[in-house]
């Protein structure tokens, strides 16, 4: 067993005190495989084999995704580094693990240093790029597409590839044909998760069945936007898009351009109306979320809306259609809805739904006064568990609200959790924070009867 020794030996023209108490218990070295737990447990960036979304339901501890990497890992892998070879040699494994990438001169590094151990591999060892699980491409500027094709083919174990290139507020670019060619040349018996988690390089619809196509063990599937879609051809159909195994398909809100092109969508209809175009699209679908409903696309819920056990979508965007597809799906079990302030019509009966889980359409806590909080944030999210509260589902057991960003304040209001935790507690409905913990106290909820809206401070 190795074990890791100091690099340096005292001076013998150094005096010593002689030891006056032999019973000094003496320090046991810890053994290489302890550090490198430890180590891991500093340098190494959680979600490298998460091939599925965040759950709603799961505590904020369990959720190993999230927005940004926090910088300082980057700075403790440097300092640990510096310690010895021994440690390097094991940070450098970890950090290849999970590979986020900011930059073209970071994208050049990356490259040359797997390329030099792809071309030199040591009898027995696992290459570097052996180890990555997961790329997150985030270069804002232009980059040649090459560079990314040749780490891909220092990566034969990919599971995760997520693309946020380009500016975050609309589409600079397409995808490069090159980049979609090179994950399925090396990557594509290994890929579970394909995401594009921003606007600026989104692909072009026909890459994308070119690409998922070739991935006969893809999982899940996430698109913020598609750069272009074919014009309707009355002789040429579009291309099939089959997802066989994906039981996950993510739809996120669609940054409007600075120039409309036709062959740009701004709603989801065109490419669920591509995918309703026969069954066997999408078999395995379990989790279907779409943050801009497709009101012209409800055919698609006709379709697929048996296999669908957990739905996502927006106030904002379902107005009065959610009725309508909840309908489509007899087998629903999780119902999550991102509130603002507009409101929405709810199915009045559900034979299998049991969860329901409200996020905040603003995930930043913002300081407002109270007044305004009250009426922007509270009065609205009242209103919308009073529409909720009319449904008749007999296997609910949960209904969560996410106090985070613009709902981080309603742990201040008391007395409105107090009511609404009663009167779910009546029906044997858990009402629950983010971490699934009970709000309130039944105990001191207010008389019945009453307006929850009036125990709302401000």
């Amino acid at each position: 067993m190795k074990s890791l020794h100091l690099s340096w030996q005292p001076s013998k023209r150094v005096e010593r005190l002689p030891i006056v108490n032999d019973s000094d218990p003496a320090y046991t070295q810890l053994p290489f495989e302890i550090w490198r737990k430890i180590i891991a447990y500093v340098v190494r960036l959680a979600g490298a084999d998460s091939v599925d979304l965040e759950d709603p339901f799961a505590p904020p501890s369990l959720n190993e995704e999230y927005p940004e990497v926090d910088p300082g890992v980057f700075t403790d892998r440097r300092s640990i580094s510096l310690v010895c070879a021994a440690w390097r040699s094991v940070v450098a494994e970890i950090s290849a693990e999970y590979l986020v990438i900011y930059s073209v001169s970071h994208l050049k590094s990356l490259v040359k240093q797997f390329q030099l151990e792809f071309y030199k591999r040591k009898l027995g060892k696992k290459r570097v790029g052996e180890r990555t699980l997961r790329i997150d491409f985030k270069i804002l500027q232009p980059y040649k597409p090459m560079l990314a094709v040749r780490l891909f083919r220092c990566c034969p174990n990919l599971l995760v590839y997520i693309n946020k290139n380009g500016p975050l507020n609309q589409p600079a670019r397409c995808t490069p044909m090159e980049v979609i060619r090179g994950l399925v040349a090396f990557c594509s018996k290994t890929l579970q998760r394909v995401e594009w988690a921003g606007p600026g390089e989104p692909p072009r619809y026909q890459d994308l069945v070119l690409l998922c196509n070739n991935l006969p063990n893809l999982r899940t599937l996430r698109l913020v936007s598609v750069y272009t879609f074919p014009f309707p051809d009355s002789i040429h159909a579009p291309p099939l898009l089959v997802l066989p195994h994906v039981r996950t398909l993510s739809l996120g809100v669609i940054p409007e351009p600075n120039e409309l092109k036709p062959e740009y969508a701004v709603t989801w209809d065109p490419f669920l109306r591509y995918m309703s175009m026969h069954k066997s699209q999408l078999p395995s679908l379990e989790r279907f979320e779409c943050d801009i409903f497709p009101t012209l696309t409800m055919s698609f819920f006709l379709m697929h809306g048996h296999k669908i056990k957990v739905f996502r979508s927006t106030t904002w965007s379902t107005e009065t259609a959610l009725p309508e597809a909840v309908a489509a799906c007899p087998n629903l079990q999780s119902l999550v809805i991102l509130h603002g302030s507009e409101a929405m019509d709810f199915p009045v009966f559900h034979p299998t739904l049991k969860k329901i889980c409200i996020l905040p359409t603003i995930d930043v806590a913002v300081e407002v006064p109270q007044r305004v909080f009250k009426y922007a944030v509270m009065a609205p999210l009242d209103f919308l568990l009073k529409t909720i509260e009319r449904i008749e589902a007999p296997h609910l057991v949960e209904l969560r609200v996410r106090n985070s960003g613009a709902f981080s304040k309603i742990l201040d209001q008391k007395a409105w959790l107090n009511f609404w935790r009663a009167k779910w507690g009546a029906r044997g409905v858990q009402f629950c924070d983010m971490s699934g913990m009970l709000y309130g106290n039944a105990q001191n909820s207010p008389p019945a009867g009453e307006d929850p809206l009036d125990f709302i401070e401000g």
